[in-house]
């Protein structure tokens, strides 16, 4: 009788998550013959498909592969890390002798790596994964972005060129495995577009831009992506800036949840461990306004940051981090855990190609029960954003946001005009104790930040 080793079954023109599973096998072989007992590996393949639509014909067909293979050994204490292209044993095998040489140029650290448990839940429940999507081709997505194309030259003779659409659909599978039991394959897939418009009249110009990104193929996409593109240009068409002032600002539900995005590392455990957390300290204090729940949620159905495990091998939970406006919870992978003598979380984030290091999964905030007129109706006066120009002056260590908006001014809850060349001034941590109303929906494309429209006090506006 022959043992056949996981070497003898490898496939290098093969690309399938059952050849992953083998080359983690390969490197758990490799790792006992070395006497290493604390190893991991991360193999990692992203594959895209894009088409690019101009003049009303397909100007470009790109399609993209990466493939690699990332291993960490911990070595009394050492971590190393090493990566490869290259999926044959012999190259494995330097790979792994690479993480421990490197290993030993580290300092000692708490890290160790978790035993196998049960995730509690089945990775096929988190429908991150449709076949449909892996069917299109390039005549599929060019018929999508045709007719982006051709509804946006249909909604608006002022409309002077497309200067950019394209469609595309991706796909990603990940085979983490350990030697302390850990064997853990996903793969996720999600398809989408953007179009983007120019608009004249007269002297006036203005652009405007439109994306779609799901986890289910929608024939009708199209047609609904090129007219609300043009329909953004064609309203802030004659926009202009407005006196200076303070206002009240009501962030939309694409505004909001990237604005916020931008300072939320202030819940990482490691970010308050080396004083870039200004919430370091506030365990259990309030730093909010009691109407806000900021929930982490992993497990939510076609979410974009929806996992069973982490890049550790750690089950992932729901966690609240904000509670009725009371701070309840730092995110932790293992190292920064184990410096504050607690749990991972199961926050950790990694690459083929990179070191562990810490992520939310996707974030919630509960809807209200306004629509966004409603919302503009509140004040006596605000301002309406819609589109975010640039982050240079937002600080996610400081929390102090100032940034490049457009969008309308709103007097009475009416319209008053388009507003461009305007800056919106304050603070993250200030944002969260002065939000006085929330929307009743969420943006509808593909996302991990589920932030409906806000409505804040105290914001400064420049013109």
């Amino acid at each position: 009788c022959r043992t056949t080793h996981p070497e003898d079954r490898l496939h290098p023109g093969r690309r399938s998550l059952m050849d992953f599973q083998l080359v983690g096998l390969e490197v758990i072989h490799a790792a006992k013959k070395e006497g290493l007992d604390h190893v991991d590996a991360l193999i990692e393949r992203t594959e895209e498909l894009e088409v690019q639509i101009r003049d009303n014909k397909v100007e470009k067909v790109e399609q993209s592969t990466s493939l690699g293979l990332g291993i960490r050994v911990l070595n009394q204490g050492r971590s190393g890390f090493a990566s490869t292209e290259k999926l044959d044993p012999q190259t494995i095998q330097k790979t792994l002798l690479k993480a421990r040489s490197n290993s030993e140029f580290q300092d000692p650290t708490d890290v160790f790596m978790p035993d196998k448990t049960s995730a509690g839940l089945d990775e096929n429940q988190l429908q991150l994964y449709q076949e449909e999507l892996n069917q299109l081709n390039v005549e599929d997505l060019s018929r999508l972005g045709l007719e982006a194309e051709a509804a946006a030259r249909e909604t608006d003779p002022r409309l002077t060129s497309i200067p950019y659409l394209g469609v595309s659909r991706s796909q990603t599978e990940r085979v983490l495995v350990s030697t302390h039991g850990v064997e853990h394959s996903e793969r996720s897939n999600q398809v989408g577009a953007y179009c983007g418009t120019l608009l004249e009249d007269g002297d006036l110009r203005k652009s405007g831009f439109e994306f779609w990104s799901q986890r289910k193929w929608d024939p009708e996409a199209g047609r609904k992506l090129g007219v609300r593109a043009v329909e953004k240009a064609a309203e802030l068409l004659g926009a202009s800036s407005i006196e200076s002032k303070k206002l009240p600002v009501i962030l939309d539900e694409y505004c909001a949840p990237r604005l916020l995005g931008m300072y939320f590392r202030a819940f990482y455990g490691e970010a308050a461990q080396k004083g870039s957390s200004r919430l370091k300290g506030k365990l259990n204090e309030t730093i909010a306004v009691d109407s806000l729940t900021l929930l982490d949620d992993p497990h939510l159905p076609g979410g974009g940051a929806s996992r069973t495990v982490d890049d550790e091998g750690v089950p992932t939970v729901p966690l609240i981090l904000i509670d009725s406006g009371r701070f309840s919870q730092f995110l932790y992978h293992v190292e920064p855990a184990s410096k504050d003598g607690v749990s991972s979380t199961g926050h950790a984030a990694r690459n083929y190609d990179s070191g562990i290091s810490t992520t939310t999964h996707n974030l919630v905030v509960k809807t209200g029960e306004k629509n966004l007129q409603d919302l503009c109706s509140i004040p006596e006066e605000c301002l309406l954003v819609t589109q975010l120009e640039g982050a240079a002056g937002c600080n996610p260590i400081s929390g102090d946001i100032s940034i490049g908006v457009q969008g309308f001014h709103y007097k009475n809850g009416r319209r008053v005009q388009p507003v461009d060349s305007i800056t919106i001034a304050g603070n993250f941590f200030d944002l969260l104790h002065n939000i006085r109303e929330y929307g009743n929906q969420y943006q509808p494309n593909l996302s991990s930040r589920f932030i409906p429209a806000l409505l804040v006090e105290g914001f400064s506006i420049s013109g």
